[in-house]
This record gives C-alpha cells, structure tokens and sequence, in this order.
C-alpha cells in the first residue's frame, strides 16, 4: 500500500519530524493491511448482503418445492384413505346386511317355533277336554 501525502503532510504540519512522520505512516498503513482480513468494508457487507438475499430466495424456493411435494403427498393419502373408506363401508354394508339376515331368518324361525308350540297346546287341550 503506498504511503499516501495527505498523511505526511498532516503530521510534518503538526511539528512531527519527517522521519518519524513517514514511520508513523508505515506503521498505519501495515495495520490497516492485517486488519483486511478482521475488518469488513462496506463493499464487503454488501457482498454478504447479496448472498444472504440470495441464500434467501433459494431457501424459499426450497421451501415452495417441499409445500408443493407435501401437498401432492398429502392428496395422495387423503385419496388413499378415502378409497379405503370406501371399501370398507362397502365391506361393512355387505356385513350387515348379513347379519340383519341371520337375525330375520332366527327371528322367523323363533316365530314358527312358538307357532307350532301354541298349536300342539291348543290340540292337547282340545283333545283332552271332549
């Protein structure tokens, strides 16, 4: 980094012989060389700044990407389960309607039993009362 004028000026102004003046330069402008590397320049921040706005915009558009593959994840479970629903109301009806059959069917049977009961009641008392 060249020694700027300005700063020689400045201190043989201020009675600063020129010797210690060109070192006291020297020794600035070796500090602000090892402070580059700990030291941000606003050309600096603004670089981070545009990656972070970039890092920003990939992000969302991960994110967009991961919304659009859960929704499309949940719709194909959302119908999976509706077809399985399906079958098994469908599974569930065909249950019960043989169920209520068998019910109806002993429920008949019941009804015929007692019938012939009643019957061979009333037959026994007719024929024991003449």
């Amino acid at each position: 980094m060249p020694m700027q004028a300005e700063s020689l000026e400045v201190l043989e102004n201020a009675a600063v012989p020129p010797a210690q003046a060109r070192a006291i330069v020297r020794a600035i402008e070796i500090e602000l060389t090892g402070a580059r590397d700990t030291l941000a320049t606003k050309h600096d921040l603004l670089l981070r700044r545009q990656e972070m706005l970039q890092m920003g915009a990939d992000l969302r558009q991960e994110m967009a990407e991961m919304g659009a593959d859960l929704r499309q994840e949940m719709a194909e479970l959302g119908a999976g389960l509706r077809k399985e629903i399906a079958e098994m109301g469908a599974a569930l009806r065909v249950e019960i309607h043989a169920t209520a059959s068998g019910v109806a069917r002993q429920m008949y049977l019941a009804v015929l039993g007692q019938s012939a009961v009643m019957l061979g009641f009333a037959y026994f008392v007719a024929t024991q009362l003449r």
